[in-house]
């Protein structure tokens, strides 16, 4: 993940070495600088929110955009998202800056500031700051006196780490960067630092691919197939008829701003988040995640054809890539959902309320808490490395029994180590 800004950088005929990513050969491989009229127009860089290769493999026969990509591009398998839990912010601001989040510092959704408060990664919108370097987007317009077009149409502020801070960052200037209100679904934006422009404000058709989405199942009745949610404006932005809107108000921005026009590379990022959304409710293997992805990738197919006819064929290029995969719900394939308040509750019972946070891969702990009880880091991890199935749960047919794959003694976590000991660790 992190090679994709330093590839970027050598398609506009620039370099961008960064201690954790390197121009991919395959994408790269001009000798030296580009001429101005070989370096692309317009780089567009899509992300399938949650659509890694496991949920392309659960439904191979509805991407058939994507797979032409594949064969007429150049494709990558085996690449290293870098993230430890690989989640949105994190993997979007290392696609943006080149390094992973031990030198970028997104390192999650909630992430720690100087006085120890947990804070949202982007601060709800209002501030980029946490990012400790510069996004290539930042680099690359800065190089340009800010005359590239920069911009990004998102779900969530989580993904402003792909083009930088804006305004905010001296020397920056107002990139066009909007996210939805996702009570409303209104574009919205942070007016210090970025642009709203009025072209994807304003973007009309919502109301016909709803129409459109109502009446597919032969009867109108504000429902997704069975889920009756196309009248609530909390959950319409799920659907597959948001994808298609996302898809038509970015191709305004395009348009309207003057995106590809001249022979300055100008950069728009975007994120699909319908995939991960409906795989939280319904999981990878549902028919609304296949939905999700087939609308995706029909959209693709349309992003190809008009900026075929407006750029140019050749004149602009496209990076398509996923964020992480998804798992399917723990009971369809023999496994166990550790509940991560239990976990609290039982290190708190066994050593007094020392723990801050329980995230996906990491335990935070009170350094003041465990000077109180006098408790080293190793014990709290020597107590997980042990902790078995028949800890984590009241139920007593859990308890008894196990749960899927694992008997109720089995331990659960494969390893629990102080993170001073993660530097020292080779995989």
């Amino acid at each position: 993940m992190a090679d994709i800004a330093p590839t970027l950088a050598r398609l506009m005929g620039g370099s961008f070495a960064t201690p954790d990513g390197k121009p991919l050969p395959e994408v790269a491989t001009v000798e030296g600088s580009l001429r101005p009229a070989d370096r692309p127009k317009l780089i567009v860089t899509v992300v399938y929110d949650g659509g890694g290769w496991n949920v392309l493999n659960q439904w191979p026969g509805d991407w058939p955009v994507l797979k032409m990509m594949m064969e007429e591009g150049t494709a990558f398998t085996d690449a290293t998202v870098g993230s430890s839990p690989s989640v949105t912010p994190s993997v979007h601001t290392t696609l943006g800056t080149g390094v992973f989040p031990a030198r970028h510092g997104i390192t999650d959704i909630p992430v720690f500031v100087e006085d120890g408060a947990v804070v949202d990664a982007f601060l709800g919108g209002e501030s980029s700051r946490l990012m400790k370097v510069p996004a290539l987007a930042e680099r690359w317009d800065e190089a340009n006196a800010n005359r590239a077009n920069i911009g990004m149409v998102g779900y969530e502020p989580w993904h402003l780490g792909m083009i930088g801070q804006g305004a905010e960052k001296p020397g920056g200037d107002k990139d066009d960067a909007v996210w939805l209100d996702i009570d409303t679904n209104e574009w919205i934006s942070d007016s210090d630092s970025y642009t709203l422009p009025d072209a994807i404000a304003s973007a009309p058709g919502l109301e016909a691919d709803v129409s459109a989405l109502d009446a597919a199942d032969g009867e109108r009745d504000g429902a997704w197939g069975e889920h009756a949610i196309l009248e609530d404006p909390a959950r319409l932005e799920e659907t597959p008829a948001f994808i298609a809107y996302h898809t038509r108000a970015m191709l305004d921005l395009i348009e309207a701003e003057g995106y590809g026009d001249d022979s300055i590379t100008d950069l728009m990022f975007t994120n699909y988040k319908q995939i991960d959304r409906v795989g939280h409710y319904f999981n990878m293997a549902s028919d609304e995640v296949r939905d999700s992805l087939a609308a995706t990738d029909e959209q693709i197919g349309v992003i190809i054809d008009t900026l075929n006819r407006e750029v140019g064929r050749g004149e602009w290029a496209m990076v398509l890539t996923a964020d992480h995969g998804q798992q399917p719900d723990a009971g369809a394939v023999n496994g166990y959902g550790i509940d991560p308040v239990e976990v609290v509750e039982d290190i708190d019972d066994r050593f007094g309320p020392i723990t801050k946070q329980v995230r996906p891969t990491q335990v935070f702990l009170y350094p003041d808490a465990l000077e109180e009880q006098d408790v080293e880091v190793d014990e709290v991890a020597r107590f997980l490395s042990d902790y078995r199935l028949a800890d984590s749960t009241i139920r007593p047919d859990t308890r008894l029994g196990g749960a899927g794959a694992f008997g109720p003694q089995d331990r659960i976590f494969d390893l629990a180590v102080p993170s001073e000991v993660l530097p020292t660790i080779r995989c």
